[in-house]
C-alpha cells in the first residue's frame, strides 16, 4: 500500500509558488526538515540549500512548532468546528477546497507536536475527511489517503484509544468501498486480536461475521453469523452488567418453541456480563440474535447446534467465541421481535422470540360474509386456559401451621380444572400436575407454547405479621407498595432488592402483557373470591387487585393474573386451608369468575359483530 503524500496530489502550489512534499514519516522537528524533504518549483528545478535553509524559516509549519499546548488545544477546536460547518453547509460542501483546507488545519496540528495527545486524533480527522471526499467526489485518490492515514495511527500510535478505530475504519474501507473481503477481514480479526476490550471489538466482530456469507461449517459449532449488525437498547445495565469475579460456566440451555413463540433459557454457575444484538437479514440468511456471556466458559460437549425446525426457531448453537467468552446463537425462520432479561438465584438470561405475524384467511366453513356463526362466537377466545399451581418439589412455598403452600395450591388447581372443564367447556392445562419443580420462566413458556387464551397462577399468601389475612389478586406491572413488593419477593424467590432491579428491567416487557384484559380478569376473579368466600366466612377481607412484577407472569402472551387466596401465616386463614369445604368454596369462586370473564368477552364479540 503506498502511503500517501504530504500534501496529496490533488493539492497543487499557486503558479509561480514553491512546493513542499515529504513521506509520511518524515516529520519537521523545532524548525528542522528531516533529509526525506525535497523541496521542487512548478517546473521541478532542484533549489539551493540556502534558498531550502530560507524557505523552512519563512515556512507557517514552524510557526506552529513553537506554540504551546493550550495552544494546540484551541487549534483543534476550531478545526473540528470549522470540518462540522462544511459537513453541515450543502453549499460548502460541495467545493473541495473546503474539504481540503480542513484537512490543511488537522495536518498543520499534525506536524507541530508529534508527541502530543491530539496528534493521533488528527491524523484520524485526515483519515475521515479524506473517507469523506470520496464519499462526495469519488475521487480514488481520496480512498486512497484515507487507507494511508488510518495505517499511520495504527503504526504509530498502536497504544493510542483509536487504534482500533482505525482498524475498523480500514476493515469497513476494503469491504464497503474496495470489496475486498479478505483484507477487510484481515483488518477486523486483528482488531479483535490485538484489542478485545476494546470499544470498537463487538461492531468488529459482527462485520467479522458478515465477510463470512455462504462460508459457515456445515450446520457446524463455530460461531459464525451473517449481517448488518443492529444494537438494541438494554435493560437495567446495573443488572445486565454486574461485576464478575471467576469465570462462568455455561450450564446446558432450555428452551421451548413453536412456530410463533420461543423462549430460551441460558443458565450459568454464576452472575455474567452480557451484550446481546440482532442482526438483520441478508440474502438467504435470516435475522439471527445472538448473546455474549463475558467471563465466561463453556465445556466442550455443550458447544454444538441443536436442531429446532419449528417454522419460528431453525437452531441454537452455543460456542467459546473467544478466550473468555461465550456466544449464544438462534438462528431463526420467522423472527418479528425479542424481549431480553435476566433473573437470579439461580442466574439465567430469558430470550422471548416471535415469528411473523401470518395473515388470516378465511376458513371454508365460515360465513361467505366473513361474519362468524353464533356457534364461533361463543367459542372465540377462550379455548384454552393454563393453570398454575405455585412452586412444587424442592420449593415448598409458604410454610405454616403445618401445612406448605405447594401441597394447598396443586390442590385448589386440580379443583378449578375439573369445574372450568364442566362449566366452560375448554380444555385446561396445568403447568404441573404432581409435585415437582418448575421454574418460573418454565411456566410462562408452557403457556405460551400450549397456545394458552388465560394464564392463572394460584398461590397461597404469608407475612411477617400473623395478623394479616384476607385474598388478593395481581396483574404484571411495576409494584405500587411495599407489601406488594415483599409479595412479589417471596413468590419469586428473591429479595425486595433485586425486585427493585426487575422493576426497571420490565419496563419495556409489561407494556404488551395485554394489562387491560389482566385487569378485568383480576377483578372478576377477586370479586366472585371475596363476595363468595363472605357467605360462609365473615371475616374474609378483600384486599383488593394489585400490581407487582411476579417473574412468572413476565412474557405471557395472554391476560395473566396471580391469585393469593389467603394467608398461611395466619392463625385463623391457616385452618380454613386445612378444611376441604373452604378450598372447594375457593375452588368454585374461582372458576366463577374466569367464567364470568368468558362470558363478558363473549357479550362484547356478539355486540361488536352486530
Amino acid at each position: 500500500m503506498p502511503k500517501a503524500t504530504y500534501p496529496p496530489p490533488e493539492v497543487q502550489p499557486l503558479p509561480g509558488k514553491t512546493e513542499v512534499t515529504n513521506r509520511r514519516n518524515s516529520h519537521v522537528f523545532s524548525g528542522q526538515a528531516t533529509s526525506s524533504f525535497r523541496f521542487r518549483t512548478r517546473t521541478g528545478q532542484k533549489i539551493s540549500a540556502a534558498l531550502v535553509l530560507f524557505i523552512l524559516l519563512l515556512f507557517p509549519v514552524l510557526s506552529w512548532s513553537a506554540k504551546g499546548k493550550t495552544d494546540l488545544n484551541e487549534h483543534y477546536a476550531l478545526a473540528k468546528e470549522y470540518y462540522q460547518k462544511i459537513s453541515s453547509d450543502r453549499n460548502l460542501s460541495t467545493d473541495r477546497k473546503n474539504w481540503l483546507e480542513s484537512i490543511g488545519k488537522f495536518r498543520r496540528i499534525y506536524r507541530t507536536d508529534q508527541n502530543h495527545e491530539l496528534s493521533p486524533s488528527s491524523l484520524f480527522m485526515m483519515a475521515r475527511i479524506y473517507h469523506d471526499m470520496y464519499d462526495k467526489f469519488k475521487n480514488p485518490l481520496d480512498l486512497g489517503e484515507s487507507i494511508a492515514y488510518y495505517e499511520d495511527i495504527i503504526s504509530l500510535y498502536s497504544k493510542n484509544r483509536l487504534a482500533d478505530d482505525a482498524l475498523y475504519a480500514l476493515g469497513n474501507i476494503y469491504l464497503d468501498d474496495r470489496k475486498d473481503l479478505k483484507k477487510a477481514g484481515r483488518f477486523f480479526k486483528r482488531l479483535l486480536t490485538n484489542y478485545p476490550d476494546g470499544d470498537m471489538a463487538m461492531a468488529a466482530a459482527a462485520r467479522y461475521e458478515k465477510i463470512s456469507v455462504g462460508s459457515e461449517q456445515q450446520e457446524g459449532d463455530k460461531i459464525i453469523l451473517t449481517g448488518t449488525l443492529k444494537t438494541r437498547a438494554t435493560g437495567n445495565s446495573d443488572l445486565k452488567n454486574r461485576p464478575v469475579g471467576s469465570k462462568a460456566n455455561l450450564k446446558p440451555l432450555r428452551y421451548w418453541s413453536t412456530v410463533k413463540y420461543t423462549r430460551v433459557v441460558i443458565e450459568t454457575t454464576s452472575p455474567v456480563q452480557f451484550k446481546e444484538n440482532l442482526l438483520e437479514k441478508i440474502g438467504d440468511q435470516p435475522r439471527r440474535l445472538y448473546v455474549d456471556l463475558q467471563n465466561c466458559l463453556i465445556a466442550p460437549e455443550l458447544q454444538k447446534s441443536i436442531p429446532i425446525d419449528d417454522g419460528l426457531l431453525r437452531r441454537v448453537r452455543s460456542g467459546q467465541y473467544t478466550a473468555d467468552s461465550v456466544r449464544v446463537v438462534l438462528d431463526t425462520q420467522s423472527l418479528s421481535d425479542y424481549k431480553i432479561f435476566s433473573l437470579e438465584d439461580p442466574f439465567r438470561i430469558v430470550i422471548d422470540v416471535n415469528g411473523q405475524k401470518e395473515e388470516k384467511t378465511p376458513e371454508a366453513d365460515s360465513d361467505p360474509m366473513g361474519i362468524p356463526t353464533l356457534a364461533q362466537q361463543l367459542g372465540l377466545g377462550i379455548k384454552r386456559i393454563i393453570l398454575d399451581p405455585g412452586h412444587g418439589g424442592k420449593d415448598s412455598g409458604a410454610r405454616g401451621f403445618g401445612l406448605m403452600e405447594k401441597d394447598i395450591v396443586l390442590d385448589v388447581a386440580r379443583k378449578v380444572a375439573a369445574r372450568l372443564r364442566n362449566t366452560i367447556g375448554c380444555e385446561v392445562i396445568l403447568t404441573r400436575d404432581m409435585d415437582v419443580f418448575i421454574p418460573l420462566e418454565e411456566r410462562t413458556a408452557i403457556a405460551n407454547t400450549k397456545g394458552g387464551d388465560l394464564f392463572i397462577s394460584i398461590h397461597v399468601n404469608a407475612s411477617p405479621s400473623k395478623r394479616v389475612r384476607g385474598v388478593e389478586t395481581y396483574i404484571l406491572d411495576l409494584a405500587r407498595s411495599n407489601d406488594a413488593m415483599q409479595v412479589a419477593a417471596r413468590e419469586n424467590a428473591t429479595s425486595t432488592r433485586q425486585i427493585s432491579d426487575l422493576q426497571t428491567i420490565l419496563l419495556d416487557l409489561i407494556q404488551n402483557s395485554k394489562k387491560t384484559e389482566s385487569i378485568k380478569l383480576a377483578e372478576l376473579v377477586q370479586e366472585s373470591m371475596v363476595s363468595g368466600l363472605k357467605k360462609s366466612y365473615k371475616s374474609v377481607r378483600n384486599l383488593g387487585v394489585k400490581e407487582a412484577p411476579f417473574v412468572v407472569l413476565v412474557g405471557a402472551q395472554m391476560p395473566a393474573i396471580l391469585a393469593e387466596i389467603s394467608f398461611i401465616s395466619n392463625p385463623t386463614e391457616a385452618k380454613l386451608l386445612k378444611s376441604e369445604q373452604y378450598l372447594n368454596t375457593i375452588s368454585d369462586q374461582i372458576t366463577a369468575g374466569v367464567s364470568q370473564y368468558v362470558t363478558d368477552l363473549n357479550v362484547s364479540n356478539l355486540a361488536y359483530m352486530q
